[in-house]
């Protein structure tokens, strides 16, 4: 009787072992992840009153390096060659090269 007793016991222990080794997850769930990164959106173009920061009507290599693609043509549309780029002079660049993508907005 204690043989059956025992067999009952360990029976027992070893079902509810079982039955705790089941009830655990062997590996937690990664984390999720995390959202991809939402890109900036593009940049209001400025206009030309808003790069003259000296508000003398041209601007300068330091004001035109504000806006990347104006900085790049910056020499080529300076035709006069003294450093300062004039409405005019940007608008024949423009008018010359075909290409209004680096053209400030207009206006004050």
């Amino acid at each position: 009787m204690q043989k059956t007793m025992l067999m009952a016991a360990l029976s027992a222990t070893l079902a509810m072992a079982a039955a705790t080794v089941q009830a655990q997850d062997p590996m937690p769930p990664k984390p999720a992840p995390p959202p991809p990164a939402t890109p900036a959106p593009p940049a209001a173009p400025m206009s030309w009153s808003a790069l003259d920061a000296n508000g003398n009507g041209t601007l300068d290599a330091g004001e035109a390096a504000r806006m990347e693609s104006l900085a790049k043509v910056f020499p080529a549309a300076d035709a006069d060659a003294n450093g300062e780029l004039s409405q005019d002079e940007y608008k024949a660049w423009l008018a010359a090269n075909g290409n209004g993508k680096a053209k400030p907005a207009a206006g004050g």
